[in-house]
């Protein structure tokens, strides 16, 4: 529809900072600060604003914030996210008429920060800015200055009557400026702003000063567990992986697949802490089905990731000998299949990014990591808990290995081969699990040795589980092709290639398991 069509974001970088300035002091002069030259002032005007969020203020909580802007030249629906106090991605989406509704657009952009849940309407924010166009030598605009006689007014129950004012000044670069001359610029006007007794804003943001004192539970933060506990070690990395996990998925939703091995890797760990440590976190159904959730989502990435490295390698051989063989024609039929299971792999991805289990993933980290509730099991040291994990592991591993390097009896070859890959993937997943819960304590909480044949486990599986995948593919293409009346020649070169690869790695997987 015509209509639709016109409704387009777009998205650009700001870099800003903000500063205090008491009421009715004077604005600096600026000429000479960071190669400004001349400064052009002009007429003030309005802007009103109604900011949103969710129940629990979950977008405050992601440092992200959307409102409904009406005055200025940038009327609209905006949605920013900040990287850091001076650094903000912003899109932007046309005004709509409706001023209590948030456009189905933004809601979408929102999907992840907002949990899936609502939105509300929690400050409004009138302000009068005068703007000041900051140039250099030529004329050129360096950056703006906006000076702000800002209201705000609660929305909650909770609101007080009378509003909050208070007056700042924003100075934001133009487009395209690189982000180290935009530090120089900040750090030059800071003494500007210093000598005339301003100083960047203790809080940047208009929404966070307009909230202040809302009863926000997202962002009622626990203590953090005490030093030299476990609880402390697993708050700090659920963090860590947490802040990955966000920005990997964002990628992954936009079509982005650069980070798909990172996510993969970020996913499993995730599903390795809340498997290995499940005595360290509340019991509950919640943290249950997350960690069901983070189960799901390993698997599907792990599958992800897998399609990504065979795009890379499976159309040419170990050896350049044997790769001199294979023809043009064979290796790009094997792209094509190995890009098409890429992409159907992705795809299944993103449809668990947009499902309740990962929301309800999302939910728990979030208490993980910003409340944590350590329990007794988890106020031990490292090395106490260790002792459980490696006694829960160790058999765990063992048994799926076992099963995995066993000799399959089923009838027929392709019932042989695809249980084969089963029980190897089994394995290879529950391998990798035991090593990066493991790593999360570190070899000093851990036999060193149990550590270390654990992760030569784990190594030798992965490449036994992308040998039988890349048979498995590899047999599935020399038939089209040989039904084609295409050769076959160079399936059976890369075939012998990874033949070779997987009973490498059953030997050695065979040697593992008896030390583990």
């Amino acid at each position: 529809m015509p209509g639709r069509q016109e409704r387009v974001s777009h998205t650009h970088l700001e870099i800003e900072r903000t500063y205090d300035l008491p009421e009715g002091g004077a604005l600096p002069d600026l000429v000479g600060a960071g190669g400004i030259l001349r400064t052009e002032h002009q007429e003030p005007f309005e802007l009103d604003a109604t900011y949103w969020d969710t129940e629990r203020y979950d977008l405050v909580a992601a440092r992200v914030t959307v409102r409904r802007r009406t005055g200025g030249p940038d009327a609209g629906w905006h949605i920013k996210r900040s990287e850091s106090d001076t650094v903000r991605h912003e899109q932007q989406f046309p005004l709509t008429d409706d001023a209590d509704t948030v456009p189905d657009e933004v809601l979408a952009a929102l999907f992840t920060e907002r949990r899936g849940r609502g939105l509300r309407p929690v400050v409004r924010i009138t302000t009068t800015r005068t703007v000041t166009r900051l140039l250099d030598e030529d004329g050129d605009q360096i950056a703006e200055l906006a000076d702000d006689q800002v209201t705000a007014q609660r929305l909650d129950d909770d609101a007080p009557e009378t509003p909050r004012t208070w007056r700042e000044v924003e100075v934001e670069t133009v487009d395209g400026v690189d982000p180290q001359i935009a530090h120089e610029l900040f750090a030059a006007l800071d003494g500007r702003f210093a000598a005339v007794g301003a100083g960047p804003a203790a809080v940047a943001s208009k929404l966070a000063r307009g909230l202040a004192g809302a009863p926000a539970p997202r962002l009622q933060t626990e203590e953090k567990p005490a030093k030299g506990t476990t609880a402390r070690i697993l708050a700090k990395r659920v963090r860590k992986l947490r802040v990955a996990l966000l920005g990997q998925e964002a990628r992954l939703r936009s079509g982005d697949t650069a980070d798909l091995r990172q996510a993969a890797d970020t996913t499993l760990e995730i599903a390795a802490i809340l498997g290995a440590y499940r005595p360290a976190f509340p019991d509950g159904e919640a943290v249950d089905r997350a960690a069901e959730a983070a189960d799901g989502l390993a698997g599907v990435t792990a599958r992800a990731a897998l399609a990504e490295y065979l795009i890379d390698r499976l159309p040419r051989a170990s050896s350049p000998a044997q790769d001199d063989l294979v023809d043009a024609m064979t290796r790009e039929r094997i792209l094509a299949s190995t890009r098409e299971r890429r992409d159907q792999a992705v795809r299944d991805v993103v449809a668990f990014l947009h499902g309740e289990p990962f929301l309800e993933l999302l939910d728990a980290l979030d208490d993980a990591a910003e409340r944590p509730l350590p329990t007794a099991w988890s106020l031990r040291s490292p090395k106490q808990v260790a002792q459980d994990v490696g006694a829960d592991v160790k058999p765990r591993v063992r048994e799926l290995v076992r099963a995995a390097v066993a000799d399959d009896t089923s009838d027929t070859a392709a019932e042989r081969e695809a249980a084969d890959r089963s029980t190897t993937e089994a394995a290879w997943q529950e391998t990798m699990r035991a090593r990066m819960a493991m790593d999360v304590l570190g070899d000093d909480a851990f036999p060193h040795a149990l550590w270390k044949r654990i992760g030569t486990a784990a190594d030798v599986l992965t490449e036994r589980v992308r040998s039988l995948h890349a048979l498995d593919i590899l047999r599935a293409n020399a038939a089209i092709a040989e039904r084609g009346g295409e050769g076959t020649f160079g399936y059976g070169v890369l075939a012998g290639d990874r033949v070779r690869l997987a009973e490498e790695s059953y030997d050695e997987a065979v040697h593992a398991l008896n030390r583990v």
